[in-house]
């Protein structure tokens, strides 16, 4: 049963801030979440990112980083790529600004850890000085195309600036023998308050992190999830924590018309995975699952990847833990961030409540009474602060001209 997850015991915590990094685009639905569902062919993408803070060593650490506002200026690569499957994409700032404007100095972290080396994550780490050690996952540093970067090599979708003069970690989960749940965890700091976990799938060296938000005897944890997977459907609900009949008040946006005592039924007799095979109690399966096309899924193993979902499952049924996708966007949206409340942090989630508050709250994305889910968070692409018609156009001719294609 999922409250059985055995963690290490400590005193120890770290201090955990939530970052709206600004960055909102649009994203086709098929290669994120399966099966396809009419009306949700595209979903909203925020991207959340988090300062962890470690007061018996003074030292701060940023988990990822969302977008960098000035995208136009990434590896030709991924240029071509948003060109070619992004319809809509807007940052207003660069997760460094966001620091800088709530008195926190680049200098002043020590390191950056990426869940993993996509775009929408990496943000512009070249900004912070070569005293900022970066952290990746295993397989990281022998992935194709990647070190030493571009433009050394044309078609590495991470600048090689960013490894100048910077010391470039890679986690080795291999030579551990500590695990949490079913993941292979590393003790960051040594005393227990901050661990990585290896959840591979979605991309090479893929990690999350598990933030101890209070001590023993009631210890209390962030799960940040990165990419584990896209939308909170592909893990909830679940055998250990079922749809709640009805759904609970202040859960469903009042301006959708849903019924005041909503039935969960509403959203059972419309389960995604109603005719499939291994369809089983509809309050009780995900909704999604990883997508397995080989042509257009974003997770280089899905096998894998849905095998790291299916044990988040544990961590999100557990009274003690608060699941954070880093593409939840009722995160940036419901819960207090750096941005608009710098002293407020997640640390007394539970005691706030903060997980009832997001938990059932992706139901509201789904289509409902035969209407979409929810209309585009964002109209087409933009740069600095205005709307960027030739966007599409611009990007893809110099992805191409830099990539001799």
């Amino acid at each position: 049963m999922a409250c059985q997850i055995q963690f290490p015991r400590s005193i120890s915590t770290v201090r955990v801030r939530l970052i709206d990094t600004t960055g909102v685009m649009v994203s086709r639905s098929k290669p994120l979440i399966q099966p396809e569902e009419p009306m949700l062919e595209y979903l909203n993408i925020y991207v959340a990112a988090f300062l962890v803070e470690h007061k018996p060593s003074g030292k701060k650490i940023m988990f990822d980083l969302g977008i960098r506002k000035d995208y136009w200026n990434y590896p030709a690569i991924l240029q071509k790529r948003l060109s070619e499957v992004i319809p809509a994409l807007r940052v207003e700032k660069d997760v460094t600004e966001i620091l800088k404007e709530n008195g926190i100095q680049l200098d002043e972290i020590s390191t950056v850890v990426w869940s993993h080396y996509h775009w929408d994550h990496i943000g512009n780490t070249a900004a912070f000085p070569s005293t900022t050690e970066l952290v990746v996952g295993p397989g990281f540093k022998l992935a194709p195309n990647i070190l030493p970067g571009y433009p050394l090599d044309p078609h590495s979708p991470v600048e090689a600036q960013i490894f100048a003069n910077r010391t470039l970690r890679e986690v080795d989960f291999a030579s551990t023998d500590l695990h949490i749940g079913d993941y292979p965890a590393h003790d960051f700091f040594g005393d227990g308050s901050f661990y990585l976990l290896d959840t591979p799938g979605h991309c090479i060296g893929h990690i999350c992190g598990l933030a101890r938000t209070t001590a023993d005897p009631e210890s209390s944890f962030l799960l940040l999830g990165g990419d584990i997977c896209h939308f909170p459907g592909v893990f909830r609900p679940s055998q250990q924590m079922p749809l709640p009949d009805p759904i609970p008040r202040g859960v469903l946006d009042p301006a959708k018309n849903f019924p005041l005592l909503c039935p969960c039924t509403l959203f059972t007799d419309n389960h995604p995975r109603r005719f499939m095979a291994s369809f089983g109690d509809e309050r009780r399966t995900p909704f999604f699952l990883i997508p397995t096309d080989a042509n257009s899924s974003a997770y280089i193993d899905p096998k894998t990847a849905q095998g790291s979902v299916e044990s988040l499952i544990a961590f999100d049924s557990h009274p003690d833990v608060m699941v954070c996708l880093a593409h939840d966007e009722d995160l940036v949206k419901k819960l207090p961030t750096l941005n608009n409340s710098p002293d407020n942090d997640l640390n007394s989630w539970k005691q706030r409540g903060l997980k009832d508050k997001i938990t059932w709250t992706w139901l509201n994305h789904l289509p409902h009474n035969g209407q979409a889910g929810e209309n585009f968070a964002v109209e087409g692409f933009w740069r600095d602060g205005q709307h960027w018609p030739s966007a599409k156009d611009e990007l893809g001719v110099k992805g191409r001209e830099a990539l001799g294609a």
